[in-house]
């Protein structure tokens, strides 16, 4: 399974240019552009789910949403080349609102999941935020989202921007058609009684 994991990585690590990323943001290996967004992985700093969508929300964006399996996998690539040496990202997946009402902060529907074996567990009333846990193959688990008393949920987070100038290249071909005229099956005549050819003389007939 790893083996495969890492054969994927190169192709999953295809680039957008970050240039295209939001300018308030700072330009770093930890700014990445890909597929019309920009992911800052703020791996340096530890705090819990309601910081770090608070840090994402300030400068324009959110806590990331994993619309696919190609998403989650572009992640944990990611976080391998950056050399991620913790265990665990919040995203931006959480039911504070309705308890086991999954919903992405930007509001849109939840068409993917990559819960782990047995989550969420028993404890989901009081873990309501998700994080992606890097040991266990990018699966999801449920936290607090929230310290409380004897327990701290401080873990470092991805943001995610939309690229400002993204568009899809295209290619046009321009088709020319070149249609032939039929030579005429006898000359032209005008009115004085001239043979007018295709090949551009002219014979005075009756003169």
């Amino acid at each position: 399974m790893m083996i495969f994991f890492m054969l994927l990585v190169p192709a999953i690590l295809a680039q957008d240019d970050v240039s295209s990323c939001p300018s308030n943001l700072i330009r770093s290996s930890a700014l990445i552009a890909h597929n019309g967004y920009c992911y800052e992985f703020v791996l340096n700093h530890n705090f819990d789910w309601e910081h770090a969508h608070g840090d994402c929300t300030s400068k324009g964006g959110h806590l990331v949403v994993v619309r696919s399996s190609t998403d989650n996998l572009f992640l944990m690539s990611s976080l391998r080349s950056l050399n991620f040496h913790g265990d665990i990202v919040w995203i931006g997946l959480s039911d504070q609102k309705v308890e086991g009402s999954y919903e992405w902060p930007t509001g849109e529907p939840v068409t993917y999941t990559n819960w782990a074996s047995g989550q969420p567990d028993i404890q989901a009333i009081i873990e309501d935020c998700i994080v992606m846990k890097y040991s266990d193959g990018g699966h999801w688990h449920d936290y607090s989202c929230f310290n409380y008393i004897f327990h701290h949920n401080n873990y470092p987070w991805i943001c995610e921007y939309k690229q400002e100038h993204f568009a899809v290249k295209t290619t046009t071909t321009t088709k020319t058609t070149t249609t032939t005229m039929p030579d005429r099956e006898r000359p032209a005549t005008t009115e004085e009684g001239v043979y007018l050819t295709p090949g551009g003389s002219a014979t005075i007939i009756g003169k």
